[in-house]
């Protein structure tokens, strides 16, 4: 037995050796990570149920009369480093985006947006290029919606029009990247940027067909063009059929024309056109900035000059790359948000940088009804393009649009998204008479999104009346922290004499006070406050010595602010004097509508509205306007005043009442009517007192 029992032991010994021998792995500790770095992948690659090593191109067949967006999870691989978290466990992927043209259009200049759900990092794509032309890795999760533009074909052409030969209706765009967390790496939505197609009801594919998510985009019956500012995370510029597809041309207060005059393979001539459709504002000293959206840069400008010159941005980005024969010295602007300024007048006959029409005017922008001649700035330029846009057909505008103006009376205005719009025409420039039609354009517009506090107000005075009306209190509107005496923010300004108005608001209380104690006027405690206006715009009612048919007003601006104004105009809304307006002295005279007088400067000398030298020297100009007859006006009731005054476009505070002529002497009258009551009551209590 014991010699049994040796036997079998040494006969299980040699079958452990044996099985050690066949069977590492079954003993040995196996490391993390084969040793050889050859074997990495063939040792780590963890593939997905529903997919294999190799890439896994079957996909279902997918009933759709529109056009078909699908996304395939080709293959995905667990990298390192490797996590416990699975949500943090990254995986390399690789995918596959198709659209499919199955209906009777054209679908031209295509914008597919994924949602992805897992952190994506786009390593490589091939068949498109990112729309904003961010550069790879690219972080998904930086918007909402990753967008992609075909390259190099834009454009699916209908089954119809190709025989049904997929190779022409399929576009597919091959993606790799990094993914984070296995469970469902599938993106959440597919859709066409292009809000005239219905992308809902994806589908998901089941079995073998796991890895696959697809949606039917269908036209939407729903669609309708809105007059709104549009994102561009939400629609991009296309490349239009140029006999169907063109957007209006909406109005707004700035419209901003982006016309394509010249292309060629690598390069276009722009021209920007700035036309100001407000009746009444102006701009002064516009600012325009935009963003390339695809790596363009400004070669040359004419008419206008960027804020910041030079070329660094250009010579080490991908354009120095790819232009390394081209002498970036000559290069105007290479930003990505370039600001675009106006010339100044002088420039306009220089013939390296002006003579364009409509240039130079310093920035100034009339209302074309102030002056037809200057309600529009325009410039041009050189505009070199990037791959993969090296074709003279594809061509893009900026977008993000802004445009301010220096003047302290300007409006914040916001602009819309470029829409393209059928080509404008141009005269000309042979002088015959004919058209120039621009290759493309498209339309902005920019609307005024808040009014502004007035900076200026008016008071009424008379001949009638030794009084004057002032401005309203806070006309301007009153500083949280104020100098001086207190003051009150809510009681009514308080009459004055005439010559006070030749003081600023913050210098007439003695005034006040005089005033109110020759007249016997009473005064509220505290004093109101002043109007803190820059701009006081007085409307006086003048005597009428020859013809007592006829009356005259006599219109002053006063500049209390430091700021000068060049070219100014007044905008005066009145009724019903306006009927029997005859002319003006002083001023030029315009009218509009039936209640509506546009006065500019009479002559070059009285264009500039100085700044106020020092506290007792505004800067002043005059003009008379003259009525031919009264009619049934009575002036004492206010039918010689205006009901608006707007200065270079800006509505001034209007004052809180009329000035007739008894607004004095009712004060007099109260106020005797309360000396008397005293003396009665002092009387009385005499005679008490005598009587006791």
């Amino acid at each position: 037995m014991a010699i049994l029992h040796q036997k079998h032991l040494l006969l299980i010994s040699l079958l452990f050796l044996l099985s050690i021998f066949l069977f590492p792995t079954l003993t040995t500790p196996q490391p993390d990570l084969p040793i050889h770095p050859d074997s990495i992948q063939r040792h780590l690659l963890q593939v997905l149920p529903g997919s294999n090593n190799d890439t896994n191109t079957t996909r279902p067949d997918v009933d759709c009369n529109g056009i078909l967006l699908s996304y395939n999870l080709d293959n995905m691989t667990r990298i390192r480093p490797f996590m416990k978290d699975n949500d943090s466990q990254p995986f390399g992927f690789g995918a596959t985006a198709s659209l499919q043209n199955s209906y009777t259009f054209t679908l031209r200049n295509y914008t597919l947006l994924i949602a992805f759900a897992h952190r994506e990092i786009l390593v490589s794509m091939v068949g498109a290029v990112l729309t904003e032309d961010y550069p790879l890795p690219y972080n998904t999760t930086k918007s909402q919606f990753v967008s992609f533009s075909g390259y190099p074909n834009p454009d699916l052409p209908t089954p119809i029009a190709t025989g049904g030969d997929l190779n022409k209706v399929v576009a597919n765009i091959t993606l790799t990247g990094t993914l984070f967390g296995s469970k469902d790496p599938l993106p959440t939505n597919l859709t066409l940027a292009d809000p005239s197609w219905d992308c809902t009801n994806m589908t998901r594919g089941e079995g073998k067909f796991a890895n696959f998510t697809s949606v039917c985009c269908i036209p939407n019956p729903n669609h309708m063009p809105k007059e709104e500012i549009i994102s561009t995370d939400e629609i991009y510029d296309r490349l239009i059929d140029p006999a169907t597809d063109y957007q209006p041309r909406y109005a707004g207060n700035i419209t901003i024309s982006y016309d394509v005059l010249l292309t060629y393979a690598g390069s276009y001539l722009a021209q920007v056109t700035i036309t100001n459709k407000d009746e009444l504002t102006r701009l002064d000293q516009w600012k325009l900035s935009w963003k390339w959206r695809r790596n363009e840069f400004i070669y040359s400008i004419k008419g206008a000059y960027t804020s910041v010159t030079g070329s660094s941005e250009c010579l080490f980005g991908p354009q120095g790359k790819y232009y390394q024969g081209m002498d970036f010295t000559n290069v105007t602007n290479c930003q990505r948000n370039p600001t675009v300024l106006d010339l100044p007048p002088w420039r306009y006959n220089d013939s390296d940088v002006g003579r364009i029409p409509y240039c130079c005017r310093n920035g100034t922008i009339f209302p074309k009804m102030v002056n037809a001649s200057a309600y529009k700035s325009a410039f041009q330029m050189l505009v070199f393009k990037m791959p993969p846009d090296l074709d003279r057909f594809r061509l893009y505008s900026p977008d993000n649009f802004t445009i301010t103006s220096a003047s302290p009376m300007s409006h914040q205005y916001k602009c819309s998204e470029p829409m393209r719009v059928s080509p404008n025409d141009f005269p000309d420039p042979s002088g015959l008479s004919l058209n120039s039609t621009a290759v493309a354009s498209w339309h902005v517009t920019c609307n005024i999104t808040s009014t502004i506090t007035p900076k200026c107000c008016v008071s009424f005075s008379a001949y009638y009346n030794e009084s004057v009306m002032p401005c309203r209190t806070c006309a301007c509107g009153c500083p949280e922290i104020t100098t001086g005496p207190p003051c009150s923010t809510k009681a009514p300004a308080v009459l004055i004499p005439q010559e006070a108005l030749l003081q600023r608001y913050d210098n007439r209380t003695m005034k006040q006070l005089q005033w109110a104690e020759k007249n016997h006027l009473t005064l509220p405690n505290p004093l109101p406050c002043g109007d803190y206006c820059g701009l006081n715009i007085n409307w006086h009612i003048l005597n009428q010595t020859t013809n007592k048919d006829y009356f005259n007003a006599r219109m002053t601006v006063m500049n209390w602010d430091n700021f000068s104004y060049s070219d100014w105009y007044l905008t005066v809304k009145i009724n019903p004097a306006f009927v029997s307006f005859s002319r003006s002295v002083g001023m030029n005279t315009s009218t509009v509508g039936n209640d509506t007088l546009i006065l500019t400067a009479g002559n070059i000398n009285t264009s500039y509205l100085i700044g106020v030298s020092n506290d007792s020297n505004p800067g002043m100009q005059q003009g008379v306007i003259m009525f031919k007859e009264l009619m049934n006006m009575k002036l004492q009731n206010g039918d010689g005043n205006p009901v608006k005054v707007y200065f270079n476009g800006m509505e001034c505070s209007m004052p809180e009442g009329i000035l007739s002529d008894t607004t004095t002497s009712r004060a007099q009258k109260m106020s005797g009517h309360s000396i008397l009551a005293l003396v009665l009551i002092t009387v009385l209590v005499n005679l008490l007192i005598i009587g006791l």
